[in-house]
């Protein structure tokens, strides 16, 4: 199990990354929409898509690269650590300092915590496996 998990989260978040990054290429107003953002202006959605799009294709990319290549392996689960503890910490303050939420909001903030869960589990795996 130890040299599994890590490959396995790595695989299983690069294929959800690139999942949504393909999502907000085919049909980007529908999911922003979803996510209660509207651009002011057209110009909006391009930005937009260089967050969203141009981000999680990255992720994507790089979680893949570190299931691929074990010497990516460490960088690649310590920036999913990093990252989705930064987004459930800044989550948290528009849920619990700002109350900003709904039914959404709190789902992906249990995701994101659970995911920061099983990034820090897969790092240690790694770790003992070497």
């Amino acid at each position: 199990m130890l040299n599994y998990l890590p490959r396995g989260f790595l695989i299983i978040n690069g294929l959800i990354y690139g999942i949504l990054a393909a999502l907000f290429v085919i049909s980007p107003s529908v999911w922003f929409a979803n996510l209660g953002i509207e651009p002011v202006v057209p110009m909006g959605y391009t930005e937009l898509r260089t967050m969203y799009v141009g981000m999680m294709g990255s992720l994507a990319v790089f979680s893949l690269i570190g299931a691929v290549f074990i010497s990516m392996r460490e960088p690649a689960l310590v920036l999913f650590l990093i990252s989705y503890a930064a987004l459930a910490t800044v989550r948290s303050w528009g849920i619990f300092v700002e109350g900003l939420f709904d039914d959404l909001t709190l789902r992906l903030l249990y995701a994101e915590i659970l995911s920061a869960a099983l990034a820090l589990i897969s790092l240690l795996c790694h770790r003992l496996s070497d």
